[in-house]
C-alpha cells in the first residue's frame, strides 16, 4: 500500500500536476514519448488515469460511485484537476491512489527489445556527453575551478573583532 507520507505526497504532486504520468515525464525530457505505460494509449494525462486506464477500470468505478454519492456529479462533469482540489472528494481520491499505482514511479519493463530498455542507456549516455561538453567548455571551467584555488593570506590583524582595525585602516589612509 504504501506509508500515509507517500501517499500525501503523490495526491500533491497529482494536485500540482508535477507528477509522475507520462505527459510531465515527456515535457521533462525524462520520458522519450507522454504514452501511458499502463495501457500503451498516446498520451498518459491525469484525466486519462482518472477517468480511462482499463489498467484501473475497477478502483475507477469505485472511485466514481464515491464522488456520485458526495458530489452529484458523474465523471463526465470531472476533470482531474478540480476532482483533486474539490474537498468534497477527499476521501475518495487517496482512497483511489492508494489501491493504484497511479503517480508512483514508472515501472520497469522486463523485456530487453522493450521501448524502455532502448531509450535509458541511451538518453544516460546523451546526459553525460551534455555534462563532459559543458564542463570542458573554457568559461565553465573557469566557474568549475574557482572553489580550488588558494585562500588569501591571513589578516594580520589580531584576534577579536576586526571591524575597528579596518576602521583605523580607512582613517589611515585618509590622513595620508
Amino acid at each position: 500500500m504504501g506509508s500515509a507520507k507517500g501517499l500525501a505526497s503523490r495526491f500533491y504532486q497529482l494536485k500540482t500536476g508535477n507528477c509522475l504520468t507520462g505527459q510531465y515525464l515527456h515535457w521533462t525530457k525524462n520520458r522519450p514519448t507522454p504514452q501511458c505505460w499502463w495501457c500503451r494509449y498516446q498520451m498518459q494525462t491525469r484525466d486519462h488515469l482518472f477517468k480511462v486506464c482499463p489498467e484501473w477500470k475497477t478502483q475507477q468505478k469505485i472511485l466514481w460511485a464515491e464522488v456520485l454519492k458526495e458530489t452529484g456529479r458523474w465523471k463526465s462533469r470531472w476533470r482531474a484537476r478540480d476532482l483533486l482540489a474539490d474537498r468534497r472528494c477527499s476521501r475518495a481520491v487517496p482512497d483511489f491512489l492508494s489501491t493504484t499505482n497511479v503517480g508512483r514511479r514508472v515501472p520497469v519493463e522486463e523485456d530487453a527489445g522493450s521501448e524502455m530498455s532502448g531509450w535509458e542507456p541511451r538518453e544516460r549516455r546523451e546526459q553525460e556527453e551534455e555534462r563532459r561538453v559543458r564542463f570542458s567548455h573554457p568559461q565553465s571551467a573557469q566557474r568549475r575551478h574557482v572553489a580550488s584555488y588558494p585562500l588569501p593570506p591571513p589578516r594580520p590583524f589580531p584576534r577579536g573583532c576586526d571591524t575597528h582595525q579596518r576602521c583605523n585602516t580607512v582613517k589611515e589612509t585618509k590622513r595620508r
